[in-house]
């Protein structure tokens, strides 16, 4: 999923509290909105971020660089204003793009990203909507028979209602007769709304935008705790996982996802004989408390060493049955495991990228998908910074490093 991000606002209303800085990089308790925003988006599957800068743009560029946590970063860079809708015709333009993931920079919006984008695929346009107390502030949103009808005017009667989430579903061929320089909202989504008749997606959690002080104000009060979720903890023992372990939420099926080479069994390079088995102290015991508590446990193991010849797929199943067994032995049966066995630098058919290779999130999603899993309130054990990074990418809610000293091999 590409994600083109409006980045290139003068933040006007906000310069007597953000000074120096353009408005995505307003400072959230030492954390620029702008990486808050581009996390929350990696834990719903974003592979690439073009980030549309303008207003002093060198700040966001040499902040993020070409890549942001293993993911690609381009910059669409507009020497003067194009409008907010310029500047995505300008991005999809540059970069050839068949449809992205569009999002304003100065808005934080908690909402399956995902779902909606698979739900509206093949659309020309999807938007997402939030209802909210005050729905006149904004600007409401009409709907009717699932499709938006019309995009009204703020006004002062502070009715409850749906607004404009600013985050959308776009394809390349909605811009098309568009001039260079245009208001996505002004001058392509309000006056055409009844053309396009734009399917919708509820985002029903958390949502603010940073434009005028006083929202600004909000976020750095509720937005850390808020993505807390998504950061590392980081462990020098399984015995300290178990209190980072929470009761499964009413209807929720969640999951301990484990690497296995240093986290279930000692990492003594390329394992892969039953006889060298040493497992982790602490990790029968972690995985019994979770399976007490609901959780699901699975396995998800990059094994670079069957894809360099230094052991096979079935000495791996041969390993992985002890393993099992073992499990099973001790009262924390494993419920599935999945293994990765390609490796760009692989010999034969094993020479190849791929979507399962952690830090990617391919393993994850399918466990995830498999077993009903859900994600935000699982938690995933790694002893290597590809592991989190992957969990992190798959949105699961609870990323921990165990730091015990195992050799980080490639």
């Amino acid at each position: 999923m590409k994600v083109v991000v409006l980045a290139g606002g003068l933040g006007t209303r906000l310069r007597q509290v953000v000074k120096d800085l353009p408005k995505p990089m307003a400072d959230i308790n030492g954390t620029p909105f702008l990486e808050l925003l581009l996390d929350n988006l990696l834990a719903y599957g974003s592979d690439e971020f073009i980030l549309c800068v303008s207003y002093m743009r060198e700040a966001i560029q040499t902040r993020f660089g070409d890549a942001f946590r293993g993911v690609p970063v381009r910059y669409s860079v507009e020497e003067e204003p194009l409008g907010t809708g310029g500047a995505v015709k300008r991005a999809f333009d540059l970069f050839g793009l068949d449809e992205a993931l569009v999002v304003n920079g100065d808005t934080f919006v908690q909402a399956d990203y995902r779902r909606f984008w698979n739900e509206f695929a093949g659309e020309p346009l999807a938007v997402m909507l939030k209802a909210v107390d005050n729905a006149d502030r904004y600007g409401r949103v009409e709907v009717c028979d699932g499709r938006v009808a019309s995009f009204r005017e703020k006004s002062d009667e502070g009715r409850p209602g749906l607004i404009n989430a600013g985050a959308y579903r776009a394809r390349a061929e909605l811009f098309a007769g568009m001039p260079q320089r245009f208001s996505l909202e002004k001058d392509l989504l309000e006056p055409r709304v009844a053309r396009l008749r734009p399917r919708f997606f509820l985002a029903d959690e958390y949502f603010i935008d940073i434009g005028v002080p006083e929202s600004y104000a909000r976020a750095c009060r509720e937005l850390p705790s808020l993505v807390r979720q998504n950061r590392t903890t980081t462990v020098s023992s399984l015995r300290e996982c178990e209190s980072l372990l929470a009761p499964a939420p009413e209807g929720k099926t969640p999951a301990l996802f484990l690497d296995r080479d240093g986290v279930i069994n000692v990492d003594k390079n390329y394992v892969h004989r039953v006889e060298d088995c040493e497992f982790v102290d602490g990790i029968f015991e972690l995985c019994r408390k979770a399976k007490g508590m609901g959780y699901r446990l699975i396995v998800v193991t990059n094994q670079a060493g069957i894809a360099k010849g230094y052991f096979t797929e079935r000495d791996y199943a041969t390993f992985m049955n002890y393993v099992r067994g073992e499990f099973e032995k001790r009262g924390c049966p494993l419920d599935d495991a999945f293994y990765c066995p390609y490796h760009k630098d692989g010999l034969g058919e094993y020479r190849k990228d791929s979507e399962d290779r952690k830090p990617r999130p391919g393993m994850i999603l399918k466990a995830a998908a498999r077993h009903g899993v859900d994600l935000r309130s699982s938690v995933l054990v790694g002893d290597k910074e590809s592991d989190v990074e992957a969990g992190r990418r798959a949105g699961v809610g609870t990323l921990i490093l165990l730091k015990n000293g195992a050799p980080d091999l490639a």
